[in-house]
């Protein structure tokens, strides 16, 4: 167990106004004994004073027993942006959901990085890593769990928590203290070590039930409260979820089936998924050509984000579990909605290149959640669910087997590891007049609209919206619910203008409006081989480009030594001398068109992937690139100038052999750049 030594929590104050100066902290802190300050690069972030302060606050692991040991917070303030005079008094508290997901390593660095994502910019935004999360200590973490081998089972997975339990628990650990009360419990003490009079408090998932165990609690000073993405507070994760999960794909079928192009490209679009998942759950994919290039995270019988931290390699054979798994992880994402029909469409085709690329993309990526925690909460509050409950009547098959099977392991772990239950009453709907704003995603696939309004129902002062094309969380990446925010906290007794609410229904892509990148090989390719087949096209055009531009020097050159020597060339009469004068610098002129075309193709391509970066791991571009072929008429159009002005040099003998070689050179070098264009199949008239 980490313990404070007294000394240091004594000199805490007087450290922090030293450390950081006094004109570095916002004008509302006061720091106690139990902030200790620590450099930012301590939590990954890359920011210094003033424009963050980080450290520690120490807090009870149990807050009523004051004999209870001290465990360490990680904590980050982000100071409002505006000048002292209109800077608000009260911060925004930030909460990541999970249980266990990191809010520093989420949002820190890209609030600071880009400060037009923050819902706020005249209040200090707090952002701290609840309890036994990633850079709070003690972190509660199974690295048992990730040194398991590929093709471990069930048993040895059972095994690996139990052993990842074992070692918590002789660390000193009271598993029991890391549930959602002692969690709501901390932000007070949060609030009381910075020195904050009042607080504004903003959950995104499981973040929304702890603000309504914070609101429950009704710690002094709490003003608003933010809900995105809203959890009902007794929502189980081992019972609740699998029918949002479900019902999500059928908001999908129902939304295309309401748009006359998406009906027409992908009619019975719910059936022919479940369909597709049945046929490969009987006859899976072989995935050995992905294997090679290198696979990544999926589920196992663990729960949802316990999974999705564990980083499994991907199995050799892509069975239905697998590829709903992937697809429902994906579409948290708000980029995902608009492509879910085409994926699906394509996995029916047989190309899952979306598959592989999305498992790629999470293994590559690092794990920063805390399974532990996440077991914790849930067992706190569902640990005793009873077999009965496992049935799971209305849903499929597949997903019920799925679930139960999962449920088991997490309950089997629950006792195992001996977790206490919370109080039931702790679990029933909150009752409260503090001004909340709730926001919720029409295809969020965890918390749809309607747990919102089950929250709102005993919230005697709430407001919510709901967003036409929002998934899991609106805040930060939508501007409307960034401007929703702050209007808001500026009077939370007022409703906001939800105007910018109502955004148009999403148009889902059909196939017409997409272009498959090009794969060495037909069906399922990964990113990397999507660029390997570019990589040939892309050498023939730099070095057809680099010739092109080697006519600079060559003939500016050339021309020097002839006037020097006093040589003229005996040109014929008429358009073909002027075209053999000219021709030199025809190459110069198709190379800054080449160019030109390049960067416009470039600038576009990039400018419709940092919108949607979703289209990569499908593979895909919009079909639109195919008319930026017309900007490559000009460079088209030199390169038959050049051509008629190579036969014009050849028949005339005008220039030296090796000049006369050199030109045709660089015709073949411009008319393979055209050649390697078209057959990447972006570009075509």
């Amino acid at each position: 167990m980490l313990r404070m030594r007294v000394a240091r929590r004594c000199l805490g104050a007087m450290w922090a106004l030293v450390a950081l100066g006094a004109a570095a902290a916002p004008p509302a802190m006061r720091f106690s004994d139990a902030w200790s300050p620590e450099d930012c690069g301590l939590f990954k972030l890359d920011a210094r004073q003033p424009e963050a302060l980080c450290g520690f606050v120490s807090v009870p692991l149990r807050h009523r027993d004051p004999d209870s040991p001290r465990i360490r917070l990680a904590v980050v303030v982000l100071p409002a942006l505006t000048d002292t005079a209109q800077r608000r008094k009260d911060p925004l508290f930030l909460a990541q959901g999970g249980p266990g997901g990191t809010t520093i390593g989420t949002f820190a660095q890209l609030l600071v990085s880009d400060p037009g994502k923050r819902p706020t910019l005249d209040r200090d935004l707090v952002l701290w890593d609840q309890r036994g999360t990633y850079f709070s200590q003690p972190r509660l973490q199974c690295r048992e769990l990730a040194a398991l081998p590929d093709d471990a089972d069930e048993r040895q997975q059972a095994d690996a928590m139990n052993r990842c339990g074992e070692r918590l628990a002789h660390e000193g650990f009271d598993l029991s203290a890391f549930n959602s009360l002692e969690n709501a419990r901390d932000v007070d003490s949060v609030r009381a070590a910075l020195g904050y009079d009042s607080f504004d408090f903003y959950g995104v998932s499981y973040g929304t039930e702890l603000a309504q165990f914070l609101m429950r609690e009704r710690p002094r000073g709490l003003r608003a409260v933010v809900l995105d993405a809203v959890v009902p507070i007794g929502f189980s994760l081992v019972t609740d979820a699998l029918a949002n999960k479900q019902q999500v794909m059928q908001r999908y079928a129902e939304s295309c089936a309401q748009s006359k192009a998406c009906n027409d490209a992908y009619p019975d679009l719910g059936a022919r998924y479940f369909a597709l998942l049945d046929r490969l759950d009987k006859h899976p994919v072989s995935l050995d050509t992905v294997a090679a290039a290198g696979s990544a995270a999926t589920p196992r019988a663990l729960p949802q984000a316990a999974a999705s931290a564990a980083g499994d390699n991907a199995p050799e054979r892509l069975t239905g579990r697998e590829l709903d798994g992937a697809l429902y992880q994906s579409i948290y994402m708000r980029e995902a909605v608009p492509l879910v029909p085409y994926v699906v469409y394509r996995a029916e085709q047989g190309d899952f290149s979306f598959v592989l690329n999305f498992v790629q993309l999470m293994q590559a990526s690092d794990s920063d959640m805390a399974d532990a925690m996440y077991i914790t909460v849930v067992c706190a509050e569902h640990g005793d669910t009873p077999p009965s409950a496992l049935r799971f009547p209305g849903l499929r098959k597949r997903l019920a087997e799925e679930g139960r099977n999962d449920a088991r392991a997490l309950l089997a772990t629950c006792r195992d590891w001996k977790i206490r239950l919370l109080d039931k009453a702790l679990l029933q709907p909150v009752h409260s007049d503090i001004p909340t704003l709730l926001l919720s995603g029409r295809f969020d696939p965890i918390t749809p609209p309607e747990m919102a309004d089950r929250v709102a129902a005993t919230l005697s002062r709430a407001v919510r919206f709901t967003f036409a094309g929002g998934t899991h969380g609106q805040a930060f990446t939508v501007p409307c619910a960034n401007r929703l925010i702050a209007q808001f906290l500026d009077d939370p007794m007022r409703r906001p203008d939800g105007a910018c609410v109502q955004e148009a229904t999403p148009t889902f892509y059909t196939p017409d409006q997409l272009l498959r990148l090009p794969a060495r090989l037909p069906g399922s390719a990964s990113i990397e081989d999507h660029m390997q087949a570019l990589a040939g096209p892309g050498l023939a055009v730099t070095l057809a480009l680099a010739l092109l531009f080697s006519a600079v020097p060559v003939y500016s050159v050339a021309e020097v030594v002839r006037v020097f020597r006093g040589r003229r060339s005996e040109l014929p009469e008429g358009w073909r001398g002027r075209l053999i004068g000219a021709a030199p610098w025809v190459p110069v002129l198709g190379a800054f068109l080449l160019l030109a075309f390049l960067v416009s193709v470039g600038t576009s391509i990039g400018d419709a992937i940092e919108r949607n970066q979703f289209l990569l791991l499908v593979g895909v571009v919009p079909a639109w690139v195919k008319s930026l072929t017309w900007a490559l008429l000009p460079f088209v159009a030199a390169m038959a100038l050049m051509t008629a002005a190579l036969r014009l040099l050849w028949r005339h003998r005008a220039r030296s052999v090796a000049g006369r070689i050199y030109y045709t050179l660089l015709v073949v070098a411009g008319w393979s750049v055209c050649l390697a264009l078209f057959k990447t199949g972006l570009f075509g008239l």
